[in-house]
């Protein structure tokens, strides 16, 4: 028989096991498995700056978001683009030569998760 209750815990209750006290909203101890798991932060893009650059390439994008793995990869209008990781929230990429107009920007990682955004920035 499966039997649903309300359960609070606090860290500070900290029994002498080294586990922490479950107890139910009644106040009673219960016997209960807790697993805690922090979950990787969906890739994401955030802000791109400058929002315009020159097409003749040479400016330094700034991208800024979340979920950002060392290995990840850009493409810019579908062309690859070389990237430099900075940390899981920023990227940097240093721009080639476009044709002018609106840019699309699509990020991989090595995961396999991906993430693209149209008008990402403009190339004049």
């Amino acid at each position: 028989m499966s039997m649903a209750f309300m359960a609070t815990f606090s860290l500070r209750t900290k029994m002498a096991s080294g586990c922490f006290a479950i107890t139910s909203s009644d106040g009673t101890c219960q016997n209960a498995a807790l697993t805690v798991v922090q979950l990787a932060a969906a890739l994401g893009i955030g802000a791109i700056s400058p929002s315009t650059v020159a097409a003749t390439g040479g400016a330094t994008l700034t991208i800024r978001g979340r979920g950002f793995q060392s290995a990840t990869t850009l493409t810019i209008r579908g062309k690859a683009a070389s990237v430099t990781f900075k940390d899981a929230n920023t990227l940097l990429e240093v721009t080639p030569s476009r044709t002018p107009g609106s840019q699309q920007i699509a990020i991989a990682n090595p995961d396999g998760e991906t993430v693209s955004l149209d008008a990402a920035f403009i190339a004049s």
